[in-house]
């Protein structure tokens, strides 16, 4: 599958990438919980929830796009006066299962939230922390690879907290366009440091892919990027890298930052963020908790 690269002005010009919450949806999983009041989140299948059709035709929508789209999809929030903490993680299970095979390695809801921890001085996700990312995609891991990041917010930061993506398709055209040699760096295979859940750890000196994988001539770029785990990938290793990937790697991040190329935005209490984990980049915004109600996302993997 190939698909159109986009800048910021295109995505906030497509229609098809901004979905609203139908209200219907609220009854099914009102009936839902009547009828099946206590759920195991790991344990809901598409079995579960297959008579929801109003949140199965959203679920399409969002696939659609997602796939074959712009590779992003921002579902508005439900009414708040409908939806308890409860509800709106019921909404976002059943959404996942309708999408695909969510990961379960973190957990089928991973929450993330500040848990205090530095990702610099410990191998922990940067999902722990209220630190700004940087642009990346998802998992470190040679052999776990999400096809979708979803994510959705149950409790905003009072400060910061914005989300941010951009397009990696975009970002390849450009560097194979102005900066040909680095982009045949990042086109090679470079250690990662490995901090995904229930990946070999034993397997470090096989933790290796390209920044963008291009061997399949059918399809656009793969990306998979996160700067601080190559570095930490061959630190640990003690492997000498390529002498000019951090010129490439310093290129593709100011490449990523352009101006055309970042849409920001604010996920307000349930609204969803979907993306294709490996055609658009995402990151946050550094925040500031309210302690007595600290910022809460939940997010999903999702394969197929």
């Amino acid at each position: 599958m190939t698909r159109a690269p986009w800048t910021n002005t295109d995505l906030s010009q497509r229609p098809q990438h901004c979905l609203t919450f139908d209200e219907g949806i609220v009854q099914e999983l009102q009936h839902w919980q009547e009828t099946c009041p206590t759920i195991v989140d790991d344990e809901v299948t598409l079995e579960h929830v297959s008579g929801m059709t109003r949140l199965a035709q959203l679920a399409q929508k969002t696939r659609a796009e997602v796939y074959h789209g712009s590779g992003v999809v921002r579902v508005s929030a439900p009414p708040e006066s409908a939806m308890s903490d409860n509800l709106l993680r019921r909404y976002y299970l059943a959404f996942g299962v309708h999408l695909g095979q969510p990961l379960g390695n973190y957990g089928r809801l991973y929450e993330v939230k500040d848990r205090g921890g530095d990702y610099t001085k410990k191998a922990i996700p940067v999902s722990q922390t209220k630190a700004a990312t940087g642009l990346h995609t998802d998992s470190s891991a040679v052999d776990v690879l999400p096809d979708l990041v979803g994510l959705i917010c149950i409790r905003p930061a009072p400060v910061g907290g914005a989300s941010r993506i951009a397009c990696a398709l975009l970002a390849h055209e450009k560097l194979s366009r102005n900066f040909p040699e680095l982009c045949r760096i990042l086109e090679e295979p470079h250690y990662r440091d490995i901090v995904t859940p229930g990946a070999d750890q034993s397997q470090r000196l096989r933790n290796r892919f390209p920044v963008f994988e291009v061997t399949d001539t059918t399809k656009g770029p793969v990306c998979r990027y996160m700067r601080f785990w190559i570095e930490k990938g061959y630190e640990k290793a003690e492997i000498e890298p390529h002498s000019q990937l951090q010129s490439a790697l310093d290129q593709l991040d100011s490449t990523l930052e352009e101006p055309d190329s970042v849409a920001t935005f604010t996920l307000q209490r349930g609204e969803m963020l979907w993306v294709h984990n490996t055609t658009t980049l995402h990151d946050r915004t550094a925040y500031e908790d309210d302690p007595s109600a600290p910022r809460l996302l939940l997010r999903q993997w999702v394969c197929g």
